[in-house]
């Protein structure tokens, strides 16, 4: 039951393919590509690995990134998921007036330090 994790920031999408969706899981693959390159992921860097069961992942760059991003993910059978940060969430709140202009990335890491709190 793997599972990959991506990170597509202003400048690259990282990502990490995991054994599980566990905290513990065991890193299988890893990579980082500049956007610019995202459209050869499925030729490339992603062609090798099993079709994940589990997708997460933040996007800080864009729409059309997150697009072209979900295109390359088409080679494997699984919708992809995506954070989008809310008003609340595992007991931390955004202060936002607008919670969702709150970065996906950094959403996730004030949750993720509040539950290792």
């Amino acid at each position: 039951m793997t599972f990959i994790a991506l990170d597509v920031g202003n400048t690259r999408l990282k990502w990490a393919l995991y054994d599980s969706p566990r905290t513990d899981a065991v890193l299988l693959s890893q990579g980082a590509v500049f956007l610019e390159n995202i459209d050869q992921l499925a030729e490339q860097e992603w062609k090798n690995l099993p079709q994940p069961d589990h997708t997460l992942g933040c996007v800080v760059a864009g729409e059309a990134i997150r697009r072209r991003v979900e295109e390359q993910m088409e080679i494997w059978d699984i919708p992809p998921r995506w954070v989008v940060p809310s008003a609340a969430e595992a007991g931390v709140t955004n202060g936002y007036d607008y919670p969702t202009r709150l970065g996906a990335d950094r959403w996730v890491a004030m949750i993720g330090a509040h539950a290792r709190m």
